[in-house]
């Protein structure tokens, strides 16, 4: 049998699957939407796992930092190992202009890592968040994500993966 923390690890990759794997007829039947997921690329020790989806009527935001290279810089944090933030798409905030999709939600944080005074290990809960990409797949889509009163990571390009937007 795994090992807890193995499934820890393994759980957001496995709902980033899934909701890549929703059928495109639904999503792209019920009026303008945007899907995606897959790893985003950037800095040594900032490769993201990210899986989301998105209509007017709301939608899930998964986006996993695992700091592979022992710990990154993020907003107020001196140095993050893992950073976990997921939330719901608030209806009605998806907006598509010219190819690019935003949406925003409230999202819950788990952050591990260090600070100047030691040890970090915090959840902060009911965080505005705004989610900003292009369609396309390896190389073509990118990413933004912006979590208020925390910072941005991105733009950064998809490096597996796909984003579909229907306008």
């Amino acid at each position: 049998m795994a090992d807890a923390p193995v499934l820890r690890r393994l759980a957001p990759v496995l709902l980033a699957v899934a909701l890549v794997a929703l059928p495109a007829p639904a999503a792209a039947s019920s009026g303008p939407a945007v899907r995606g997921g897959g790893v985003v690329d950037g800095p040594l020790g900032t490769t993201s796992q990210l899986g989301f989806t998105a209509s007017s009527s709301g939608g899930s935001f998964l986006c996993v930092m695992a700091g592979r290279s022992g710990g990154f810089p993020f907003g107020p944090w001196q140095s993050v190992q893992q950073m976990h933030v997921q939330g719901r798409v608030t209806p009605g905030s998806l907006s598509i202009t010219a190819g690019i999709a935003t949406f925003s939600g409230t999202a819950t944080i788990h952050v591990i890592g260090h600070t100047s005074d030691g040890p970090l290990a915090m959840t902060l809960t009911g965080v505005p968040f705004v989610s900003t990409q292009a369609a396309g797949g390896a190389g073509v889509a990118w990413h933004l994500l912006e979590v208020s009163g925390v910072g941005a990571f991105g733009p950064a390009s998809m490096k597996t993966g796909h984003i579909t937007i229907w306008p």
